[in-house]
């Protein structure tokens, strides 16, 4: 019998809090409310199946218009 895995890294965010302060996207520009999330990094199988945690939480925001998420805070 043959098995076959496919194993790699994803990170998942969650979390839909909207920032209280305007910020501008260093990507594409946008000035506006970003949301705030959290998220962590996973060992993934078939890189969509979150399986062990390898990062801690951290606390991100996100912009509205690209969805380029850039880490803040720890």
């Amino acid at each position: 019998m043959f098995f076959f895995f496919i194993i790699g890294t994803h990170f998942f965010s969650w979390g839909s809090q909207v920032a209280p302060e305007q910020m501008r996207c260093g990507h594409c520009g946008t000035v506006g409310n970003f949301t705030k999330k959290q998220g962590m990094l996973f060992v993934t199988l078939f890189f969509i199946i979150p399986i062990i945690p390898i990062s801690g939480i951290k606390n991100l925001v996100q912009c509205p218009q690209c969805r380029t998420k850039y880490q803040i805070g720890n």
